[in-house]
Formats: structure tokens, C-alpha cells, sequence
């Protein structure tokens, strides 16, 4: 028996009128009456005495009115305590752990959850194609600087993560070295640094988004770079390499005084990082997601406290 169905009898006894079930239920008639007979059908019996005085329940509808509200309760309790074991399953964690804007929050997301023992997060190390990992089930959540868009045409489901600042890095010698600040618009005519690794694909997928948004296709020069050294280490040869201005290498560049960095300002100026998730994981991921908000909340209190001190 269709436990939803049963749910919906159990109204229909208790009111006898299919107008009024309906309305308690949030359903339409029709779909009320189809789901009676759908009953009766599979019981091979009336369940109800539909005559000019009203509506009656029969012997069988009596006794399935009995059995029903048992059954009906039975699995809400069982449901109850399927999801308590569920919630308390270990969360699955991949992505982009190396990133240290990443890596902060979450390690302080993680403690957070343990502390209000709202869910125990794990960390793991993705081997193969992180995304399909989370397609399969095989993880629970990828955290990766992917495109939204993307996401959804797969359809798994994305949240804001982290948001930093984009700059855009040149040689000392580049026209743009000495500006307070550029566009997108200013990028227009300039070559992008295009890594190819894995790390950073689908960030280069946002930045390009954000190009086109501009109404201009990037030029881009490739280059390889399977770490943060090849990464920051490439020769600019007069090209733009665009990232986030709280990493710590781009930190470190600029205080030397070996590259300009430049800020850029406007619309879809910030590099977002993304939980991803698949859609019937969103309850379970719960705990993770108020974990998440506690955090910035604590943050923003911090950065409130300094900026009155």
C-alpha cells in the first residue's frame, strides 16, 4: 500500500467528505478520489458507501481506517529514526583543501559541527573525477571553484562557499602596473594566463564566464602548471594573470616587489568557491550548512570588533 495514500484515507475517514480531506491534505479532489479507487483496486473491495445521504466508510473501510493509522504512524517512526542514523552517517568532504581560503573556513566549519554535535565532517582525498564522486554518492560534498551553470545542467546543486577578491597580477613594466585599479573592460585587449591544471580549470571556467558576461572573448595564453610554484613562478612575459588577492604567494610577489598587482572592481570581481551537493542530500547536509553560517556570523562579529577598537 502506498503509505501516502494510506495518510490520505486516513483524513477522508475521519471528515467523510472529499472536498474538506482534499483542502486538509493541500490536494485536489480529483487526485483524493483517484487515490481511493487506486486503494479499493488493489484491496479488491469498496472502501466507501458513496450514496445521496453522504459518504460511509464499509466493513473494509473500517477496518483498513484501524490498520491504516498503525501502519501510517509505524513508518513515520521508522522514517524518524532512519534520518537520526543518517544525520549522524559521517559527512564526506573533497575539493580544493590546498587553497588556504578554502581550508580555513571548512577546518573551522568541521569544529563547529563536532562541537555542537551537529555532524562529524571528513575529509578525503578525491581520486578520479571529484564531480562524479559526488554524482555517485561516493561523497557527500565538493568544494571547488566551479560554474553554477554548469552544476545545474548536471543536476547537482551549488552554495557560496568562499568569495576573494579578484587582482590582476602583471610585470612591473606592464602599462596597467601603475593603475589604483582597472575593469573588466580594461582586460579587453589583454592576454589571461590560462593554466591547465586541474587545480585551477574550473576556476578559469569563472573567469571566462565573467569575460563573456562583458561582452568580450578572453585572449588567453595556456601554460602548465601542476602546482602553486609553476603557478605563481611562470614567467608574465607582458600577460595578465588573474587570481585571488588574499593568497598567500600573491601576497608575498608584491611585497617583494617582483609583480604590480592591481585590483579589479565591478560586477563578478570575486572568485567564488561552491559547496556541491546533490539535491536529495540537501536535509542530511543540514548540519554542515548551519555550521557554515555560524562561522561567518563569528567572523563578521570579529571583523565588526576590530573595526570599532
Amino acid at each position: 500500500m502506498n503509505i501516502e495514500y494510506g495518510r490520505e484515507f486516513i483524513e477522508l475517514a475521519r471528515c467523510l467528505n472529499f472536498t474538506e480531506a482534499a483542502g486538509n491534505l493541500n490536494i485536489t479532489q480529483p487526485a483524493l478520489s483517484k487515490h481511493v479507487l487506486s486503494l479499493e483496486k488493489e484491496f479488491g473491495i469498496d472502501l466507501l458507501d458513496r450514496d445521496r445521504k453522504g459518504l460511509q466508510l464499509t466493513e473494509a473501510g473500517r477496518i483498513l481506517f484501524e490498520n491504516a493509522s498503525a501502519m501510517v504512524e509505524a513508518y513515520d517512526r521508522t522514517k524518524r529514526s532512519i534520518n537520526l542514523i543518517k544525520s549522524m552517517r559521517p559527512i564526506n568532504v573533497i575539493g580544493c583543501m590546498d587553497d588556504s581560503d578554502v581550508s580555513a573556513l571548512m577546518s573551522m566549519t568541521a569544529m563547529i559541527a563536532r562541537e555542537t554535535r551537529r555532524a562529524t565532517v571528513v575529509f578525503n582525498r578525491s581520486v578520479g573525477d571529484p564531480i562524479e564522486l559526488v554524482e555517485s554518492g561516493a561523497c557527500d560534498v565538493l568544494i571547488e571553484y566551479v560554474s553554477p551553470t554548469d552544476m545545474q545542467e548536471r543536476g547537482l546543486r551549488c552554495r557560496p562557499f568562499t568569495a576573494a577578491p579578484l587582482i590582476a597580477i602583471v610585470g612591473l613594466n606592464h602599462p596597467l602596473a601603475t593603475a589604483s585599479e582597472i575593469t573588466w573592460e580594461d582586460l579587453r585587449d589583454q592576454t589571461l594566463l590560462k593554466f591547465t591544471s586541474d587545480v585551477t580549470e574550473t576556476s578559469w571556467n569563472q573567469i571566462s564566464a565573467a569575460c563573456s558576461a562583458h561582452g568580450f572573448k578572453p585572449k588567453t595564453r595556456q601554460v602548465s602548471a601542476c602546482n602553486n610554484v609553476e603557478f605563481f613562478g611562470t614567467p608574465l612575459r607582458g600577460d595578465v594573470l588573474l587570481w585571488k588577492r588574499t593568497e598567500k604567494q600573491v601576497g608575498l610577489l608584491l611585497e617583494t616587489g617582483c609583480r604590480a598587482g592591481v585590483p579589479l572592481v565591478g560586477e563578478l570581481s570575486e572568485l567564488t568557491s561552491y559547496l556541491v551537493y546533490r539535491p536529495e542530500n540537501e536535509q542530511r547536509l543540514q548540519p554542515l550548512f548551519e555550521s557554515v553560517n555560524d562561522v561567518r556570523k563569528m567572523l563578521d562579529e570579529r571583523k565588526a570588533a576590530k573595526r570599532t577598537q
